[in-house]
């Protein structure tokens, strides 16, 4: 558990021991919630990752305008199409998926019928 989870956790289970009785002072509990904790006054979470999206990665696009990308995508893309639709019309695929061979399953010798059996049974009622 990271230590910003712990830390919650910690101040939740300690709230829960010094406000849930039963002489609870609810302005109290109001104030402490609606109170910023003191490590992160003017700390500002998403700074970093404004920062990191709004500098230009030249690394990212190799130079390369977006548009550039996205058509060498699509053609990409479209090349592939291609080859698959000339693939299933070749007949290089099967058109029907084969078969599967059937898994025998195990029958309890109780359920099973025994060909002594049938033949005592048909003479039996021959008679």
């Amino acid at each position: 558990m990271g230590r910003g989870r712990q830390k919650a956790k910690q101040t939740k289970i300690a709230r829960k021991l010094k406000y849930l009785t039963t002489d609870t002072d609810y302005d109290e509990l109001a104030k402490e919630l609606s109170s910023k904790e003191p490590g992160t006054r003017g700390k500002d979470p998403f700074k970093m990752v404004e920062e990191e999206y709004s500098k230009p990665d030249s690394r990212k696009s190799g130079g390369q305008d977006p548009e550039d990308s996205r058509d060498d995508d699509l053609d990409d893309y479209a090349r592939w199409a291609a080859e698959a639709a000339a693939k299933a019309t070749s007949g290089e695929m099967p058109a029907t998926p084969k078969p599967h061979k059937r898994i025998p399953i195990p029958v309890p010798s109780a359920l099973t019928h025994h060909k002594d059996q049938k033949t005592a049974a048909k003479g039996s009622s021959s008679k």
